[in-house]
């Protein structure tokens, strides 16, 4: 059987795994959501998520700051760059030469709201003095549409004005599911968003499923970058790592290289040895990798 083959049959499995778990026992209660899920609403015609987030980023003037206030997650890691001058030439405090090859400097600030990942990066003075208060280089990782933005944030909304109970959730995260297997991504990712942003219980569960929705839709780069964030954030976690080599094997390998699939298939084996979905696709990556190679394989 082809690899491509086995991880298509297993991704369906997992949407299903995936889905079932990371949610509480739920009842059968009706369950209002976003008004604009339930009928076709007037709005206007666009809302600029990216540009509004990045106001607030910068504070500056925003139309939902007590919303990005109280949900935003910050966090941060150093920024490391090549060694090319001489050790003096890289000034305390602002670089610390690390002894690999590398030089620290700064940080990297990543927020996340709504499952969506904005960076802030900073940089030190050209004398190394200090770090440059001015200098500031922004990516957004904003891989939703607006319509998809608006309905969280309608949620957001209503939760913050107690029209959403606690109890509620978990028939939220139910609806989700039952947007996810119609391929109504819109809208299943609007409440996976939702959910992953008041209640951390759902936010692994939440990043995979989103992934696999842009999975589904052959953007494997978006899938993979969901996949990835939920295995820095979840690093114990296998169904991440299964996922993330399902999406890593339709991306470009650079020429000569060995599809780097199988680095997260290995670890999803690592974590969960017993899994037969696990334990098809490692076998499967592996098998392809030794036939690149030019050794020949048995089942």
């Amino acid at each position: 059987m082809k690899i491509k083959t086995c991880i298509k049959f297993t991704l369906l499995s997992l949407i299903v795994f995936q889905q079932q778990s990371n949610a509480q026992t739920t009842n059968n209660k009706s369950v209002k959501a976003s008004p604009q899920m339930e009928q076709k609403v007037l709005h206007e015609p666009y809302f600029n998520y990216y540009l509004d987030f990045q106001n607030y980023a910068t504070n500056k003037t925003s139309r939902h700051l007590e919303l990005y206030k109280k949900y935003t997650l910050v966090d941060s890691m150093p920024i490391y760059y090549p060694v090319t001058k001489k050790a003096e030439e890289y000034p305390s405090p602002c670089y610390q030469i690390m002894g690999d090859g590398t030089v620290k400097t700064g940080m990297s600030y990543h927020y996340t709201f709504l499952l969506q990942l904005f960076y802030k990066r900073l940089s030190c003075l050209k004398d190394g003095s200090k770090l440059d208060p001015n200098f500031m280089k922004y990516q957004a990782f904003d891989s939703f549409d607006s319509e998809t933005v608006r309905e969280a944030i309608e949620l957001l909304e209503l939760y913050d004005k107690n029209r959403i109970k606690d109890d509620e959730l978990d028939g939220l995260f139910e609806r989700a599911k039952i947007f996810f297997k119609q391929g109504e991504y819109r809208h299943s990712n609007a409440i996976f968003s939702f959910l992953a942003t008041v209640d951390e219980h759902y936010r692994e569960a939440a990043f995979n499923n989103v992934g696999l929705s842009f999975y589904h839709q052959k953007s494997y780069r978006k899938a993979l970058d969901y996949f990835e964030r939920a295995i820095t954030l979840y690093p114990r976690g296998y169904l991440a790592y299964l996922n993330a080599g399902a999406a890593r094997t339709y991306l470009p390998v650079d020429l000569g290289d060995y599809n780097p699939s199988i680095y997260y298939f290995k670890k999803a084996y690592e974590l969960a040895p017993d899994n037969p979905n696990v334990i098809i696709n490692y076998k499967n990556a592996m098998k392809q990798q030794l036939e690149q190679r030019g050794i020949d394989t048995q089942d």
